[in-house]
């Protein structure tokens, strides 16, 4: 899906002793809205060809030749001869110094696709005439098409300085605003076009993400209702709207919108994987499955770091059949043979994904009774990189089951020593001494893991273990 990136929200998930969340990265990135489909609408053909008119302050006069030229070129576009028209500014010796002809021309080759000739011709008639409105105009407009933004944003403002309020106009203005973040000056723009363009639903769309943005979800998911009365079967409607809902925090209703586009055959599979999180957030089980099935088996599947995402929440939930099945279709599928394998060349980022994936699958082994194999692979992660602290913390875990406790002691305070895990192998090293009986000697793992990153969940744990110590300790 090509398209506009969401705020992540924070999902509660259930894990055993702590509670863990998902981050479901919803549909759409919040970008601009595509502009492409505008250039196709009548609203916009009307407004780009309007009248050249007379007014001396912002147009150039044109003398008898011109105007005769002019004719000509009126009577072969009548004819529907838009190649005869072209040839005619083209070859006539006046349209060089002339800024209407140029300004004419520019258009023409415009309307005829041929944007970078156009922009040639518009810059020569400002160079004749920089008042020129409606050349910074039907400049500005092919410079967008052209996805040159900030080179189109003057002359834009400059044509409204010298006049120009028309939809078109403002409602490009809009689209750049968006494009920089500046989403106020882009809702203000995208209502304004909409007073001279009420049915480009361009505009619609850009008032919708812009309301978005600026956290006012309920009146952007009214605006996408009342596009898709019009508009059922887009698919982008449908999933714009599911971002509204989950920024209101209607879950259900985000899961019926995505259930639409994946319906309409028009969500992709990442797309697919974010609808199995909101599923598993809901406890709706087999129904993430479902999706993160699908996702990973699709023609084109889901990126490897979104399966794994998939894998990784099934883990979360403790859904570990459900878990083993999508880590076995990864690990059998073509699709993501490249992705497994691993060698000198290989970035760094992909091999901290491929590690990710090995401690998962590890994890996964290990409660669903597959110990040794999983040992195993963590060990290979360890020995390929001895400062993985998240090996390291799942490692101790098997030596605690081996009963080997100063061993996975020395494990957890390596990966202490990594400071985005220091918090994580405190609390893991606090709850084994706890669970080897060991209550005083775990208070201050169980304290410094606090103070790193506060849990009410493990305040109350930590008080509780402190009121056995004193009793064992009186």
């Amino acid at each position: 899906m090509t398209r506009h990136s969401l705020l992540s929200f924070l999902m509660p998930t259930v894990m055993v002793a702590t509670t863990s969340w998902i981050f479901v990265a919803p549909t759409n990135a919040r970008e601009p809205i595509p502009i492409d489909p505008l250039w196709a609408s009548a609203d916009f053909r009307r407004a780009f060809t309007g009248a050249y008119g007379t007014d001396g302050r912002i147009e150039p006069g044109i003398n008898t030749a011109e105007r005769d030229v002019l004719d000509t070129v009126a009577t072969k576009m009548r004819a529907n001869d838009r190649t005869g028209a072209i040839a005619t500014l083209s070859d006539n010796p006046l349209t060089s110094g002339s800024a209407a002809l140029l300004f004419s021309l520019g258009s023409l080759h415009f309307e005829d696709g041929n944007v970078d000739v156009a922009v040639k011709s518009f810059e020569k008639a400002l160079a004749a005439y920089p008042n020129f409105r409606d050349a910074h105009r039907n400049l500005a407009i092919a410079l967008v098409q052209q996805a040159k933004l900030d080179e189109a944003e003057p002359h834009l403002i400059r044509s409204m300085e010298l006049g120009s309020r028309d939809g078109l106009t403002l409602g490009l203005l809009g689209y750049i605003h968006a494009s920089h973040g500046r989403h106020q000056a882009a809702l203000q723009a995208y209502r304004l076009a909409q007073l001279t363009m009420p049915s480009e639903a361009q505009w619609k769309l850009g008032e919708a993400h812009a309301l978005l943005a600026l956290n006012d979800p309920r009146a952007s998911a009214s605006i996408y209702g009342e596009l898709l009365s019009h508009r059922p079967a887009d698919a982008n409607l449908w999933m714009n709207q599911a971002d509204a809902y989950l920024q209101i925090g209607e879950s259900p209703l985000a899961i019926a919108n995505l259930e639409f586009a994946r319906r309409l055959g028009k969500i992709e599979a990442a797309e697919i994987i974010s609808l199995g999180h909101l599923y598993l957030n809901e406890t709706m089980t087999e129904d993430a499955v479902a999706c993160y099935r699908e996702a990973l088996t699709a023609a084109t599947p889901a990126p490897f770091d979104k399966a794994i995402d998939a894998i990784d929440a099934l883990s979360r939930f403790q859904h570990w059949t459900g878990a083993r099945e999508l880590a076995d279709l990864i690990s059998n599928s073509p699709a993501y043979a490249a992705k497994l394998a691993s060698s000198p060349e290989t970035p760094k980022p992909a091999l901290r994904t491929l590690a990710h994936f090995e401690r998962v699958r590890a994890l996964i082994e290990l409660e669903t009774g597959d110990a040794t194999s999983a040992a195993v692979r963590v060990e290979a992660l360890v020995k390929r990189d001895p400062l993985d602290a998240e090996a390291l913390v799942l490692l101790a875990r098997f030596r605690e089951k081996e009963k080997r406790i100063p061993e996975a002691e020395m494990l957890l305070e390596q990966a202490a020593r990594d400071p985005e895990h220091e918090s994580a192998a405190m609390r893991a090293l606090g709850e084994m001494r706890t669970r080897d009986g060991r209550y005083a000697e775990s208070i201050e793992p169980l304290k410094q893991a606090l103070r790193l990153a506060p849990d009410p969940r493990l305040e109350d744990y930590l008080k509780a273990v402190e009121q056995v110590a004193d009793l064992r300790n009186p």
